[in-house]
């Protein structure tokens, strides 16, 4: 079976990364699914970008009108993203502060606002306390836990603990034993960011659930043969 390609940051290789434009063309591409990184400006408005910084602007410290043109709001990057699973990465600069519970709270409200399936939906961060703040806020949301070098088993372990749908380890962690582990657990495996084809091939056949990738078309060039 075909693991889900997911466009990281859009299609990010034809277009600006996490751009409506990169969004568009994921799905014109064939791509299952995209992710996009989300944050906060000062004034409140929930923005799509990776770096704490656009342009030379801090996001967290400015006014959404500060911002360049290219940076969309989440809704518009969800409107483009139309027909396509999402995985909402949520960003956290600093875990210590209470910025980090009020983002997850203005996340799950504007899923909520949007009145549409909660499947489409996969909200993910590094920063394993907000999403578990994610599951209790909003339990029907299906949730998932970004690593890149931590044990994987308690990732796997704190996933089954608090109710979370997936884990998103680094491509270079994905072994057969950690699908085998994670799968008996009832635990999907989303690895991240695969760009060589035949390192796609090899995880698709480990039985991975998707491919976070910078090119989905050539991700489904070599693994359209599977179902």
């Amino acid at each position: 079976m075909r693991p889900k390609i997911y466009a990281h940051r859009g299609a990010s290789r034809q277009q600006r990364e996490n751009s409506v434009e990169a969004f568009r063309v994921a799905a014109e591409l064939g791509a299952d699914g995209v992710e996009l990184d989300v944050r906060r400006a000062l004034s409140g408005e929930l923005v799509v970008h990776h770096d704490a910084y656009a342009e030379g602007v801090l996001i967290a410290r400015a006014d959404r009108r500060a911002l360049p043109s290219h940076v969309p709001d989440l809704g518009d990057a969800l409107d483009a993203c139309s027909g396509l699973r999402v995985n909402i990465e949520i960003k956290i600069d600093d875990p210590h502060k209470r910025e980090s519970f009020e983002l997850a709270q203005e996340v799950a409200q504007h899923l909520r606002s949007r009145a549409e399936p909660v499947g489409r939906w996969l909200v993910s961060s590094f920063d394993h306390g907000v999403v578990d703040q994610m599951r209790k806020l909003f339990p029907e949301l299906p949730t998932g836990l970004l690593s890149w070098r931590e044990p994987w088993q308690g990732v796997i372990r704190h996933a089954v603990n608090n109710g979370h749908l997936a884990i998103h380890p680094d491509e270079s962690m994905v072994d057969g034993q950690l699908v085998r582990e994670a799968h008996a657990a009832g635990i999907e495996v989303n690895t991240w960011t695969v760009n060589d084809p035949e390192r796609g091939i090899e995880l698709a056949e480990l039985g991975v659930d998707g491919l976070i990738t910078d090119v989905p078309h050539e991700m489904l060039e070599v693994l359209g043969h599977l179902q």
